[in-house]
């Protein structure tokens, strides 16, 4: 099994929580925030949107070379669930990419990347994640 997303732009194990939370709060580097672009096949500003992250703050950060505790978070939520819409879909990436970009009635209209901008948000994506690979209808 390849490597996933979380672990790659963390470079410690998902299963490594304590370690993955140190890694958080000491913020990633900002590679994390380009490895995730490349994963979600967007642009910089698209994926800024998504991480609530404003352009010239992107900028600060690129120059630090560090994101800041909360943003590093926010890369970790939408990695985690890239890895847990691939595994849904049998390791299919292309198909999690589509999955997560498409707009979904029970999201509201939206995708689940919209939706997840908010932990709250991304609490929905999850339990909606388990609800498929349970086979409960939505």
């Amino acid at each position: 099994m390849s490597a996933t997303l979380v672990s790659k732009i963390a470079s410690v194990s998902l299963s490594n929580q304590s370690e993955l939370l140190l890694e958080i709060r000491k913020g990633l580097p900002f590679k994390a925030f380009e490895e995730l672009k490349m994963a979600l096949e967007i642009n910089r500003k698209e994926l800024a949107e998504l991480l609530l992250i404003k352009d010239s703050t992107l900028t600060r950060r690129k120059n630090k070379g560090f994101l800041l505790a909360h943003e590093s978070d926010r890369v970790i939520r939408f990695a985690k669930l890239f890895d847990q819409a691939s595994i849904l879909l049998q390791g299919d990436k292309n198909a999690a990419l589509i999955w997560l970009k498409s707009p979904l009635e029970v999201l509201s209209g939206e995708s689940p990347l919209e939706h997840a901008q908010t932990e709250l948000g991304s609490r929905d994506v999850e339990d909606l994640i388990g609800r498929i690979r349970h086979g409960v209808f939505c």
